[in-house]
């Protein structure tokens, strides 16, 4: 694994209770790139990603954040680091606007003094959020909800953005943009760490690949050498219980 990695995992292990999903995984991101997991659901690939994120214990291994040991540190202090993990599903305030829900992202304490200028790059990346600004969360549609949670993640200024099925249940159309979104993302400078069911998704995004399958990393590649349909249908053929 590369010494000047960004995030850096090596043999991590994780669960819930004595129940062991994530069996010696190991992956790295270096600063700038997009990795992508990818694999059946219920395989580890969201436990991995809470554990990595300070969000879920860890059972062993070593996760390091720009050259810092930081397995087992608490979520709040990894963030304060540079790394953000973007759930699946609506982590969001449906009750406040969506520029409430932002500007509370934008509110620790590395962040705050660039709140107004980050908020600005986060409507320009998405302009459906500045239309939608003083709407409450809870109207928005789907695709508008998932815009407003990957907003919330960049107000805190990551250097490490963790997503978690970002294009879950949103249609073709959406799918693109959170695709180009993400995309101009990464042209500042921002690295990605990504789990998702789209596999063309993933490989349009990211430049390395990771499959997962009981919580191992089995086979890896580049964006450039896509395995077949044949080895794509193979990797998505196993049991459904944590993604």
């Amino acid at each position: 694994m590369s010494e000047d990695a960004l995030l850096a995992v090596t043999d991590l292990h994780a669960g819930y209770g004595r129940l062991p999903v994530v069996r010696g995984l190991s992956v790295s991101v270096a600063p700038g790139e997009a990795v992508a997991l990818l694999g059946p659901n219920g395989h580890g690939k969201t436990t991995a990603l809470r554990a990595i994120a300070g969000l879920g214990r860890t059972g062993g291994g070593t996760v390091r954040f720009d050259g810092e040991d930081i397995t087992g540190e608490k979520a709040y202090d990894i963030v304060r680091r540079g790394m953000m993990h973007v759930p699946q599903g609506d982590a969001l305030f449906p009750r406040l606007t969506v520029r409430e829900n932002l500007m509370l992202a934008g509110r620790l304490p590395h962040a705050k003094p660039h709140r107004a200028k980050t908020l600005a790059t986060v409507q320009e990346l998405f302009p459906k959020l500045e239309q939608r600004r003083d709407q409450l969360v809870g109207t928005l549609s789907g695709g508008e909800r998932q815009m407003v949670a990957i907003g919330m993640g960049l107000m805190t200024r990551p250097r490490l953005l963790v997503l978690d099925e970002p294009t879950l249940g949103l249609a073709p159309k959406v799918r693109h943009e959170i695709l180009a979104t993400l995309r101009e993302v990464r042209t500042t400078g921002v690295s990605l760490l990504v789990a998702d069911g789209d596999v063309e998704f993933l490989f349009a995004l990211t430049d390395r690949w990771h499959v997962v399958e009981l919580g191992r990393i089995t086979s890896s590649g580049t964006a450039d050498v896509k395995p077949s349909h044949e080895e794509v249908m193979d990797m998505y053929v196993g049991g459904a219980a944590d993604g």
